[in-house]
């Protein structure tokens, strides 16, 4: 009914319009406007990418900049703790031969200093002690001396950091620990490389110091750690898009810390009981395929020396990847790697193309509705045209035929009407 109606109407406001203007203006009209819209959306999605993919840019620039700030505070404290117990040896506040007054005294610097996994020193005399953090509520003395055959024992503390129960001891020498070697190689404040505490609980990234007597002769070394674990809840704590990861990994591919909890070590059944962790070997499959590309792609110790943004894909979706490098003074000489999945930012372009497919489509079906009309406009009078002729061949001569058009067809039946009788 509806497109009967239509059709009275179309003849209605083309009754006195040319044939040849009835055909082809109503399929410029529809050509040009379903152009018009296409082109418009698609300058506009055009338009749009372009300033999702500045964002993003500048999204990803922020992060790192985000995350270099964040480390740089964080990294800052185990230097600063050891030089304020260096000062506090060579102005003889510590007595390097009173225990207890050493345990208490790095057993407070943990509730001072919360980002804090151990603090404590290694002696040349195979003395080791100190306090440890295991997590925020769990907080150990660690101590080795002559007095238990330098037998290094782990002991759980009250409230006020006293000795309460012995939990465990190990064989240990400190001057064998790769924070004491490269603090006495070194010379100077320097970063060890990351290994396992010696319950191979946890990692540990520690900044190692080593001190003298007034002669010049090697004392010890003061230890101060980072647990891998805590820079990890560091790089959770930023938001990137909705799925995105931060990990930090070395120049040798070795995981230091993810944003998805995952430990950057993984827990074995042997003395000092935690490896480290590749990042192509990583449990997330983001990390471990942004860790494949690079290593792939990339020689990690020579091609990345500043800030890059690239690109690659999993299973057909883009991700962008923003690696910078870190270093400090004190010898670290990390990657940090950002990567976002384009759909996180992309979402919206991906509803605008839905829209203009349906738009499109809708385009399609008026256009083709536009086009029956026409041809029927155009057909029908045809027909009766062709009818009434038939019917004239045939000896019926009282053929008349209605139309009521003033154009080619409306003359072609007056024309007709005229030779019937």
């Amino acid at each position: 009914m509806a497109l009967k109606y239509l059709s009275r109407f179309f003849a209605q406001i083309t009754v006195q319009v040319p044939l040849p203007i009835t055909l082809i203006l109503p399929f410029i009209v529809q050509l040009f406007g379903v152009v018009a819209l296409i082109g418009y959306i698609s300058v506009r999605n055009s338009q749009r990418q372009r300033a999702v993919n500045n964002v993003l840019t500048q999204l990803l620039n922020e992060q790192v900049a985000r995350v270099e700030q964040n480390l740089e505070a964080y990294l800052r404290v185990p230097h600063q703790v050891n030089q304020i117990n260096a000062t506090a040896i060579f102005d003889g506040q510590l007595d390097l031969e009173n225990i207890s007054q050493l345990e208490n005294y790095f057993w407070q610097q943990l509730q001072i200093f919360d980002v804090l996994g151990f603090t404590g020193l290694g002696l040349e005399n195979k003395v080791n002690l100190g306090a440890e953090r295991l997590t925020q509520d769990t907080q150990h003395l660690r101590v080795s001396t002559q007095q238990s055959n330098y037998i290094f024992e782990t002991y759980s503390t009250n409230q006020f950091g006293e000795r309460v129960q012995l939990l465990s001891s190990i064989e240990f020498d400190p001057r064998t620990r790769p924070w004491y070697k490269a603090a006495v190689a070194s010379g100077k404040p320097t970063w060890s490389e990351i290994y396992p505490n010696t319950a191979g609980l946890t990692a540990y990234l520690g900044a190692s110091q080593a001190f003298y007597n007034d002669q010049g002769k090697l004392l010890g070394v003061l230890l101060t750690n980072i647990n891998l674990s805590q820079i990890g809840d560091l790089l959770g704590s930023l938001k990137i898009g909705k799925t995105g990861q931060i990990f930090i990994i070395e120049r040798s591919g070795m995981l230091v810390a993810t944003s998805t909890e995952e430990k950057p070590f993984r827990s074995i059944n042997k003395a000092y009981g935690a490896e480290r962790v590749q990042g192509i070997e990583s449990d997330n499959y983001l990390t471990q395929a942004t860790a494949k590309y690079l290593t792939t792609e990339f020689d990690l110790n020579t091609s990345i020396n500043h800030q890059k943004h690239l690109q690659f894909k999993i299973n057909n979706q883009r991700q962008f990847i923003n690696i910078k490098p870190f270093q400090d003074q004190y010898g670290l000489d990390w990657l940090i790697v950002i990567v976002i999945p384009e759909i996180d930012f992309l979402y919206s372009i991906y509803q605008q193309t839905k829209i203009t497919i349906i738009l499109c489509l809708l385009a399609l079906v008026l256009a083709t509705g536009i086009g029956i009309l026409t041809s029927r406009w155009v057909v029908q009078p045809i027909l009766k045209l062709k009818d009434a002729a038939t019917a004239l061949s045939e000896g019926e001569f009282n053929q008349k035929i209605k139309l009521n058009r003033d154009d080619e067809v409306g003359e072609l039946a007056k024309a007709f009407n005229s030779m019937a009788f």
